[in-house]
């Protein structure tokens, strides 16, 4: 019989390494934050670590970055800025940290930043009030699909180039994990797979069209409609081919 014990110990060990390792590269954006300076800035390094650990399947990274942003908004909800609106993104973040939580300890270190968020603000977060900042009434593929088209019109009125797309397209995901809209999670993780579709394409870029893959792989998981599914697949499928033609050139 298998020492189960031992196999837990191994697995902690690993873990904590991994969250180390973790740890030690959001660093550079903690001090940031703890400085109360460049929030905009810090909420797009921590945004795109987000991004990074869905489409690498990296639940540490995940988690982290997830914690993180509920500390940013929270810091936003202190200052009063939108208090309301980021005291909720705050806590709605916390909320899907507790699903990756494997001890109670861990759920309790959650909780208790939730606990403090209401503390600090003097406001309750109550899940079956709370609102989307993104504004989507309809919460079906086809609103969601028209809603990001208007944001990305919107984006391209007021910036050039991909960039600029992705960040609105990320921050969009972010306030979709913080509200618990599955539909815009999916639809937006597409978006960036397509707008990372476009830059393999532009620059010829193969780890451009790899990280598109995985981003509809993560939007895959993540969909629940045979059709969005069936997009999803020939998505996935589209991207590798591509990607396999410019290997050969």
């Amino acid at each position: 019989m298998e020492d189960q014990s031992g196999k837990t110990g191994i697995w902690g060990a690993i873990h904590m390494t991994k969250l180390s390792a973790v740890a030690e590269e959001f660093c550079e954006l903690d001090e940031i934050l703890s400085r109360g300076a460049n929030l905009d800035s810090v909420e797009r390094g921590y945004s795109r670590k987000l991004i990074n650990a869905v489409s690498t399947e990296d639940e540490v990274l995940e988690c982290e970055a997830l914690k993180s942003l509920g500390d940013l908004y929270l810091q936003k909800a202190k200052m009063n800025d939108h208090k309301a609106e980021n005291f909720n993104k705050a806590c709605g973040l916390y909320i899907d940290v507790l699903r990756y939580c494997r001890t109670e300890d861990e759920k309790q270190v959650i909780e208790h930043r939730i606990r403090y968020a209401e503390k600090c603000t003097k406001l309750h977060h109550c899940q079956s009030h709370k609102k989307s900042d993104i504004g989507a009434l309809d919460n079906t593929t086809l609103a969601v699909s028209m809603e990001l088209l208007k944001l990305k019109e919107e984006t391209k009125s007021r910036e050039h180039g991909i960039i600029p797309l992705v960040e609105a397209f990320t921050n969009y995901f972010v306030a979709a994990v913080a509200c618990k809209s599955k539909h815009q999670e999916v639809e937006s993780l597409k978006g960036l797979g397509d707008l990372h579709l476009d830059k393999g394409r532009i620059g010829k870029d193969e780890a451009e069209f790899t990280k598109a893959a995985r981003l509809y792989r993560a939007a895959l998981d993540r969909c629940e409609e045979p059709d969005g599914r069936e997009t999803l697949e020939h998505r996935i499928e589209y991207a590798e081919k591509v990607k396999r033609r410019q290997v050969k050139i």
